[in-house]
């Protein structure tokens, strides 16, 4: 039998199986996440070992604390990338997007740094950006900067300071974020958003700072309990529209809401819907969800037992039949595709815009991407070499499956003596060239 073939068969029946995994929930009932197919995410975060019951509510990922810069080094040149990897592989192997968090914080940066010369410190600022960029290259978003207004970091004078930005220091980061990783979405991050005005305000100039520069993709604001609790949703939309102004995509990070049953209910009745629907929303993050494992008492959706609390159970039902609006352009794309030497790049593109390159591995793997942009699709090689070649098993949007060799487009595959001198019905680059998937 052809060994191509065949590796095609066995991926297709690993991912059927995946898949099958993923929709049963306890007791082996059908259970898919909350957000499934929709065009928004909503996400949670993992601390430790991933939960056994993640993939049956959320489809998106941010470590809890383990891609602090304490947590990654404790000890100067002393890298703990463990429970990191345990995020990052987790979401990777379930197609689900990954947002780092983060890398340049005043609160949980490691002890050692305020030892250093501003020279040691902005360079041991930029070694851990790269060396995280290095590690996780297919990372989806990141938390360039956390808490700029409440919590900046120490040593900020070391990376520029005020300068003549008045944020000097914020536009290093993102220059060294975007130089060591390229394809990711750029985010900043901080609390006290959604509700104050004022704050709302400073920080939008520090956003449009980055925008004049190229430097920013999204914006991120943190929606804990202290802020979420008592906000009125006619705030939260007066707050949302304002920040929707910058032009970019706003990100629902680290939301939580708390009370007893009946109070986070109505809560979550009240205000989630004021987040999901506007149309700058791109996507929402939860900050835990399991008793006993979230950072604030009577926050969490999940009891120690497994049962849903009530907040979690209209939750469901609400996201499964409101698709959200505006941001609800977003879509998530899955290439599967292996290379036959592990040193083959493949470019996606979207409306002629490459959005993404991935360097492959021997086995068939789920790469992913979330894009708002529209047009026609192509998955591209881009270093043929003698020995690289590369199988493309499908690329997926929304979960809706596109086969590579049923598509008419490909330019690479080697066929009748030359590089694409064929039908193109093919799921092979053996030259570069490209397969298209067509219009998103």
């Amino acid at each position: 039998m052809n060994t191509s073939h065949l590796f095609k068969a066995l991926g297709r029946a690993v991912v059927c199986t995946s898949a099958a995994l993923g929709m049963l929930g306890s007791g082996g009932l059908a259970h898919a996440q909350i957000a499934v197919g929709k065009t928004k995410f909503l996400g949670n975060i993992i601390a430790g070992n991933p939960p056994g019951n993640f993939s049956m509510y959320w489809n998106q990922v941010s470590p809890e604390n383990a891609g602090k810069w304490d947590a990654v080094e404790p000890v100067r040149d002393q890298m703990n990338w463990g429970q990191l990897d345990a995020a990052y592989n987790y979401a990777r192997s379930n197609g689900f997007p990954f947002k780092q968090h983060t890398f340049v914080w005043g609160s949980q940066e490691p002890k050692w740094i305020g030892g250093l010369s501003a020279q040691q410190q902005a360079h041991e600022v930029e070694d851990f950006i790269r060396q995280y960029c290095q590690r996780y290259p297919q990372t989806q978003y990141i938390d360039v900067v956390n808490e700029p207004l409440h919590q900046p970091a120490s040593y900020r004078e070391a990376l520029g300071g005020a300068g003549s930005t008045g944020w000097d220091w914020i536009v290093w980061s993102f220059q060294k974020a975007r130089q060591h990783c390229p394809t990711a979405k750029l985010l900043i991050n901080e609390y006290g958003i959604i509700n104050d005005a004022n704050a709302l305000n400073r920080y939008k100039v520090i956003v449009d700072i980055l925008k004049s520069r190229g430097l920013i993709d999204g914006v991120g604001i943190q929606s804990h309990y202290f802020s979420m609790d008592n906000l009125a949703p006619a705030t939260i939309k007066q707050n949302l529209d304002s920040l929707a102004q910058t032009g970019l995509p706003i990100y629902v990070s680290e939301l939580d809401m708390t009370g007893d049953d009946a109070t986070q209910l109505a809560r979550y009745q009240q205000k989630f819907p004021a987040l999901w629907t506007h149309p700058g929303v791109a996507g929402v993050t939860l900050w835990g969800y399991i008793e006993g494992q979230t950072w604030v008492a009577n926050s969490h959706l999940v009891r120690r037992d497994g049962s849903e609390r009530p907040a979690l159970t209209w939750l469901g039902n609400y996201v499964r039949s409101n698709p959200g609006s505006g941001g609800a352009a977003n879509k998530s794309i899955v290439v599967r595709a292996r290379g036959t030497s592990g040193q083959e790049r493949v470019t996606l593109r979207v409306g002629g815009t490459a959005v993404q390159t991935w360097t492959l591995g021997k086995t068939m793997t789920n790469y992913t991407f979330t894009t708002t942009l529209s047009g026609g699709s192509t998955v591209e090689f881009t270093n043929d070499a003698t020995g690289r070649d590369v199988q493309v098993d499908y690329l997926s949007v929304n979960g809706s499956v596109r086969q590579a060799e049923s598509q008419t487009y490909n330019t690479g595959v080697y066929q009748n003596g030359r590089c694409g001198g064929g039908s193109g019905r093919s799921d092979w680059l053996h030259c570069n060239g490209a397969i298209g998937f067509g219009d998103l």
